[in-house]
């Protein structure tokens, strides 16, 4: 673990907000940025990615074993799909949109967003409020509804603190431009991970809490189970301050969500009012802490992990065993994983969100089997 870092690493990035404002301007043009090494980050293809919120997991049963896992296992690396430069913007949230399932990022410092272009440079699609830095306030996960609109989520860092933009869950038109607040909630104050099931938005709050949003944008808590939690201690403090609840999918019957404190995957049944069920975890191990955003290889009914404090991406099975499938070298705070099949053959694309560093920040890929 890399109990290390301290809560001032993290501050310290926001702290500096305000400088990266200035490297973003010269990042985010529709021209590529060098990658760092050109042997290890040759792909600049433009890539389209397939939704896995829904899938045929479908796990009934769980158990909460727990392989090892270490970098030592890891199998690929990664390379480059776009690069903003070291020392350049926050990548953090990742989805798709278009009918070109275009890669679109958000910058979790800046209160914007950006697409991909086929050359791995990036192009701006929409601000919150007048954009620039944000103050206290990160801008994190990305989805859309079936209309095509945008919908990003803002946290307090910490709460009740001047947060520019305020905390909540932002929407976007389809062709992007000013955003817009869509839902908000006194408890709803680290809105972190995203996924529709039907109409309704489920939102990982990161301070503790499922919240389901209708389309009126009307929120309310659907589970606030203390297994979604946060702590700052746990894991040996590994990660510097309290996330608790973070990435979320769901298949039929339920929705899987990570703690990022406690390493946990955590399962819980729709009910057949469409409540929320009682929790359990599949794995509640240091082995997978920092677990950010996920999603379901429905080849293999696996789950794909970040674990941004361990720089590696982690795949779990139902029945809790864990493989580290990538790990180190280009890896810097992987935050947002996507399945993209656009180019013939099966690769995940995920964000290096480079929270305790600036080094290596873009959008990275690596071949799944």
């Amino acid at each position: 673990m890399q109990s290390r870092f301290k809560a001032a690493a993290i501050l310290g990035a926001l702290a500096s907000a305000g400088s990266v404002v200035a490297l973003f301007a010269c990042s985010s043009s529709n021209q590529a940025t060098t990658t760092p090494d050109a042997s290890s980050s040759t792909s600049t293809s433009s890539s389209t990615t397939s939704s896995s919120s829904s899938s045929a997991v479908d796990a009934s049963t769980t158990d909460s074993s727990v392989s090892d896992a270490s970098p030592s296992d890891a199998t690929v690396t990664p390379t480059f799909l776009a690069y903003f430069g070291d020392g350049g913007p926050k990548p953090e949230g990742l989805w798709r949109v278009g009918d070109a399932d275009t890669p679109i990022v958000g910058l979790a410092t800046l209160a914007s967003l950006v697409t991909l272009t086929p050359d791995g440079g990036t192009q701006a699609f929409g601000l919150i409020g007048d954009g620039g830095a944000t103050n206290n306030s990160l801008t994190l996960g990305i989805t859309t509804d079936t209309a095509g609109n945008v919908y990003i989520g803002v946290a307090a860092v910490p709460v009740d603190a001047g947060n520019v933009p305020p905390p909540g869950v932002y929407r976007f038109p389809p062709d992007g431009g000013a955003g817009t607040l869509f839902s908000s909630s006194p408890q709803m104050n680290f809105a972190n991970g995203f996924d529709f099931i039907g109409a309704q938005l489920y939102v990982a709050d990161s301070y503790g809490y499922v919240f389901s949003i209708a389309p009126d944008g009307g929120a309310a808590v659907w589970s606030s189970d203390p297994l979604l939690a946060p702590d700052a201690a746990g894991c040996d403090a590994a990660v510097p301050l309290g996330v608790g609840a973070n990435g979320i999918v769901n298949d039929s019957n339920n929705v899987y969500v990570t703690n990022t404190n406690f390493g946990r995957l955590i399962q819980i049944p729709i009910e057949s009012d469409g409540g929320a069920g009682t929790p359990t975890a599949i794995v509640n191990s240091c082995s997978l802490v920092g677990a950010d955003g996920l999603v379901i290889d429905t080849t293999n009914n696996t789950f794909l992990i970040a674990l941004n404090i361990q720089n590696a991406i982690a795949r779990v099975a139902l029945d809790g065993g864990t493989s580290i499938i990538a790990s180190g070298g280009l890896l810097n705070t992987p935050a947002s994983v996507v399945i993209d099949t656009s180019t013939g053959t099966r690769r995940l694309l995920f964000t290096n969100a480079t929270f305790f560093s600036g080094s290596d920040p873009g959008v990275l890929t690596i071949p799944l089997p």
